[in-house]
């Protein structure tokens, strides 16, 4: 296979905190497992079309979970590629948190080689989109440039408000450089979700995981932060920033 046909948007996400509960205690590590099935079913098993034509975009994206992570990939690179990865992971991530799952992912664009009948893939995009999740620290989906910058000449907008899906983000980490990244909107997509007439308070976001992980002030600091920068940007998307 050449090198052309192996450009794809890829996304990976996982599971905070899921390898301490599987050796804590094993059974509800598993049963969690199972309630992230049925989100990654539900929820990348929607049937997608673009909203201009009409033209079905929900076969474009191929999906794998092994144990708490999930990759996805599309066929190609096309501009109906990225708003069926895009609009999937957005939606698999919001039924997670619904369900009490702290995921955390990244969708990159480059090259990503995959062999279906040997179940194989690898490549540059995977890592990306891997390191990409992993390194902002918080709760939400992170993607590089490339994805940015074609979701704007697109352009890709959702909600009743036409918000902008994909939306710089300073991370805490980024306060010495020049740039932000970029983030996937899931406020903007899921704003009728947000009753609250208030800024949200982290200890307020995590009583849904507490049954989980324990209570919030006995969590290691690093961990506390994840939480607490996954507020901070659901505050100001709702225009309750500081």
């Amino acid at each position: 296979m050449t090198a052309g046909a192996d450009i794809r948007f890829v996304a990976h996400l996982d599971m905070l905190g899921m390898s301490a509960l599987s050796i804590r205690d094993p059974d509800r590590g598993w049963a969690v497992l199972l309630e992230l099935a049925l989100a990654v079913e539900e929820r990348f098993g929607l049937q997608l079309h673009l909203a201009n034509t009409g033209e079905p975009i929900h076969d474009r994206s191929t999906e794998f979970i092994f144990s708490d992570t999930v990759v996805a990939f599309t066929e190609g690179d096309t501009p109906a590629d990225l708003q069926a990865i895009v609009v999937k992971v957005t939606e698999f991530f919001a039924s997670a948190t619904a369900r009490s799952i702290p995921m955390r992912g990244g969708v990159a664009h480059g090259r990503f080689m995959v062999d279906h009948k040997q179940n194989l893939f690898a490549g540059p995009a995977l890592v990306h989109a891997f390191r990409l999740g992993e390194d902002a620290q918080w709760l939400g989906i992170r993607v590089d440039d490339e994805v940015a910058a074609r979701a704007k000449a697109i352009p890709m907008f959702v909600g009743l408000a036409n918000e902008p899906f994909i939306i710089p983000w300073r991370f805490q980490d980024e306060c010495a450089s020049d740039e932000s990244s970029h983030v996937i909107n899931w406020i903007a997509s899921h704003r009728e979700s947000f009753t609250v007439s208030r800024a949200i308070l982290v200890e307020e976001f995590y009583k849904p995981f507490e049954d989980l992980f324990g209570a919030f002030e006995d969590l290691p600091d690093r961990t506390k932060q994840k939480y607490i920068n996954t507020v901070a940007f659901m505050n100001a998307q709702l225009g309750y920033a500081k």
